[in-house]
Protein backbone atom coordinates (compact mmCIF):
# COMPACT_ATOMS: atom_id res chain seq x y z
CA UNK A 1 0.00 0.00 0.00
CA UNK A 2 3.05 2.41 0.60
CA UNK A 3 3.80 2.59 -2.92
CA UNK A 4 0.44 3.05 -4.76
CA UNK A 5 0.64 7.07 -2.89
CA UNK A 6 4.15 7.16 -4.26
CA UNK A 7 3.51 6.08 -7.61
CA UNK A 8 0.65 8.22 -7.65
CA UNK A 9 2.34 11.40 -6.24
CA UNK A 10 4.90 10.82 -8.87
CA UNK A 11 2.57 10.23 -12.25
CA UNK A 12 0.69 13.55 -10.69
CA UNK A 13 3.92 15.70 -10.64
CA UNK A 14 4.86 14.36 -14.20
CA UNK A 15 1.48 15.61 -15.20
CA UNK A 16 1.31 18.99 -13.31
CA UNK A 17 5.40 19.35 -14.81
CA UNK A 18 4.18 18.55 -18.46
CA UNK A 19 0.66 20.73 -18.79
CA UNK A 20 3.01 23.91 -19.60
CA UNK A 21 4.59 22.03 -22.41
CA UNK A 22 0.87 20.98 -23.60
CA UNK A 23 -0.52 24.41 -23.57
CA UNK A 24 0.68 25.85 -26.41
CA UNK A 25 1.27 25.38 -29.81
CA UNK A 26 2.74 22.43 -30.88
CA UNK A 27 5.12 22.70 -34.07
CA UNK A 28 2.46 19.86 -35.33
CA UNK A 29 2.05 20.33 -39.31
CA UNK A 30 -1.52 20.75 -38.60
CA UNK A 31 -1.32 23.37 -36.28
CA UNK A 32 -1.40 26.26 -38.84
CA UNK A 33 -4.69 24.90 -40.04
CA UNK A 34 -6.38 24.65 -36.89
CA UNK A 35 -5.48 28.32 -35.41
CA UNK A 36 -8.42 30.59 -35.58
CA UNK A 37 -7.09 34.68 -35.74
CA UNK A 38 -8.86 37.51 -34.19
CA UNK A 39 -8.57 40.60 -34.65
CA UNK A 40 -10.41 44.34 -33.37
CA UNK A 41 -9.65 47.83 -35.08
CA UNK A 42 -9.79 50.40 -32.21
CA UNK A 43 -9.55 54.18 -32.56
CA UNK A 44 -9.17 57.16 -30.07
CA UNK A 45 -10.86 60.65 -30.45
CA UNK A 46 -7.53 61.52 -32.11
CA UNK A 47 -7.99 59.65 -34.88
CA UNK A 48 -4.91 56.78 -33.77
CA UNK A 49 -5.89 53.77 -34.83
CA UNK A 50 -4.85 49.97 -33.30
CA UNK A 51 -5.22 47.07 -34.69
CA UNK A 52 -5.32 44.52 -31.61
CA UNK A 53 -4.91 40.33 -32.96
CA UNK A 54 -4.58 37.06 -31.25
CA UNK A 55 -4.26 33.70 -32.30
CA UNK A 56 -6.59 30.99 -30.41
CA UNK A 57 -4.43 27.58 -31.04
CA UNK A 58 -7.68 25.21 -30.42
CA UNK A 59 -5.10 21.95 -29.19
CA UNK A 60 -5.48 23.21 -25.25
CA UNK A 61 -8.88 24.41 -24.14
CA UNK A 62 -7.22 26.24 -20.84
CA UNK A 63 -4.73 27.79 -22.81
CA UNK A 64 -6.88 29.28 -25.31
CA UNK A 65 -8.76 30.15 -22.63
CA UNK A 66 -5.80 32.24 -20.83
CA UNK A 67 -4.92 33.83 -24.60
CA UNK A 68 -8.86 34.98 -24.42
CA UNK A 69 -8.59 36.57 -21.24
CA UNK A 70 -5.19 38.60 -22.39
CA UNK A 71 -6.36 39.48 -25.53
CA UNK A 72 -9.27 40.99 -23.25
CA UNK A 73 -7.17 42.74 -20.76
CA UNK A 74 -5.69 44.34 -23.86
CA UNK A 75 -8.69 45.69 -25.51
CA UNK A 76 -10.23 46.82 -21.51
CA UNK A 77 -6.91 48.90 -20.77
CA UNK A 78 -6.87 50.47 -24.46
CA UNK A 79 -10.70 51.54 -23.88
CA UNK A 80 -9.64 53.18 -20.51
CA UNK A 81 -7.06 55.30 -22.92
CA UNK A 82 -9.75 56.48 -25.13
CA UNK A 83 -9.63 53.66 -27.44
CA UNK A 84 -13.35 52.32 -28.95
CA UNK A 85 -14.36 49.62 -31.71
CA UNK A 86 -14.97 52.01 -34.89
CA UNK A 87 -15.47 50.84 -38.56
CA UNK A 88 -13.92 53.87 -39.53
CA UNK A 89 -10.79 52.51 -37.67
CA UNK A 90 -9.38 49.87 -41.01
CA UNK A 91 -5.76 50.52 -41.65
CA UNK A 92 -5.51 50.75 -45.10
CA UNK A 93 -1.68 51.53 -45.61
CA UNK A 94 1.01 51.08 -42.70
CA UNK A 95 3.38 53.12 -44.87
CA UNK A 96 1.23 56.03 -46.22
CA UNK A 97 2.24 59.11 -44.09
CA UNK A 98 -1.13 60.32 -41.86
CA UNK A 99 -1.82 62.49 -39.39
CA UNK A 100 -2.29 59.72 -37.00
CA UNK A 101 -0.58 57.02 -35.54
CA UNK A 102 -0.82 53.48 -36.61
CA UNK A 103 -0.25 50.76 -34.02
CA UNK A 104 -0.73 46.76 -33.94
CA UNK A 105 -0.68 44.88 -31.25
CA UNK A 106 0.01 41.23 -31.89
CA UNK A 107 -0.79 38.90 -29.40
CA UNK A 108 -0.23 34.86 -29.58
CA UNK A 109 2.31 35.52 -32.03
CA UNK A 110 4.84 32.97 -33.63
CA UNK A 111 6.95 35.31 -34.86
CA UNK A 112 8.43 36.07 -32.09
CA UNK A 113 8.66 32.42 -30.35
CA UNK A 114 10.77 30.71 -28.44
CA UNK A 115 10.74 27.03 -28.99
CA UNK A 116 11.55 23.89 -26.98
CA UNK A 117 11.08 20.35 -26.56
CA UNK A 118 7.38 19.40 -28.30
CA UNK A 119 6.17 23.10 -27.73
CA UNK A 120 6.11 26.53 -28.80
CA UNK A 121 6.05 29.43 -26.78
CA UNK A 122 4.29 32.20 -28.36
CA UNK A 123 5.11 35.99 -27.70
CA UNK A 124 3.82 39.53 -28.37
CA UNK A 125 4.58 42.15 -30.38
CA UNK A 126 4.03 45.79 -30.45
CA UNK A 127 4.69 48.71 -32.98
CA UNK A 128 3.14 52.13 -34.18
CA UNK A 129 4.01 53.91 -37.42
CA UNK A 130 5.86 57.60 -36.72
CA UNK A 131 7.43 56.08 -33.53
CA UNK A 132 10.53 56.15 -34.47
CA UNK A 133 11.77 53.16 -32.75
CA UNK A 134 11.32 49.49 -34.04
CA UNK A 135 8.97 46.85 -32.97
CA UNK A 136 9.09 45.96 -29.56
CA UNK A 137 8.74 42.14 -28.71
CA UNK A 138 7.61 40.73 -25.77
CA UNK A 139 8.43 36.64 -24.88
CA UNK A 140 6.72 34.19 -23.47
CA UNK A 141 2.80 35.25 -23.90
CA UNK A 142 1.88 33.21 -20.92
CA UNK A 143 4.49 34.73 -18.31
CA UNK A 144 3.23 36.74 -15.38
CA UNK A 145 3.31 40.37 -15.71
CA UNK A 146 3.20 39.70 -20.56
CA UNK A 147 0.20 41.97 -21.17
CA UNK A 148 1.32 44.98 -18.27
CA UNK A 149 5.00 44.80 -20.42
CA UNK A 150 2.83 44.69 -23.53
CA UNK A 151 0.36 47.95 -22.56
CA UNK A 152 3.80 49.68 -21.17
CA UNK A 153 5.58 49.12 -25.03
CA UNK A 154 2.18 50.56 -26.26
CA UNK A 155 2.30 53.42 -24.35
CA UNK A 156 5.73 54.13 -24.87
CA UNK A 157 5.21 53.27 -29.05
CA UNK A 158 1.97 55.90 -29.18
CA UNK A 159 3.62 58.74 -26.83
CA UNK A 160 6.67 58.52 -29.25
CA UNK A 161 4.11 58.43 -32.59
CA UNK A 162 2.42 61.10 -31.06
CA UNK A 163 5.46 63.13 -30.26
CA UNK A 164 6.53 62.53 -33.47
CA UNK A 165 3.55 63.28 -35.75
CA UNK A 166 3.43 67.36 -34.31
Amino acid sequence: MQRFPAVLALALSGALCAAPALAQPSGAPDQAARVVNTYVYLMDGSNNRALVSTNFWRNDAKYDDRAFHRFMEVLAALEKKGFRMDPKAVIDSWDKPAPYARCYVYLEDLQVAQKAKGSVAPGSRVWCSGAGISEAEIRQSDAQGHVGQVLQRFDLMLGKARAGGK
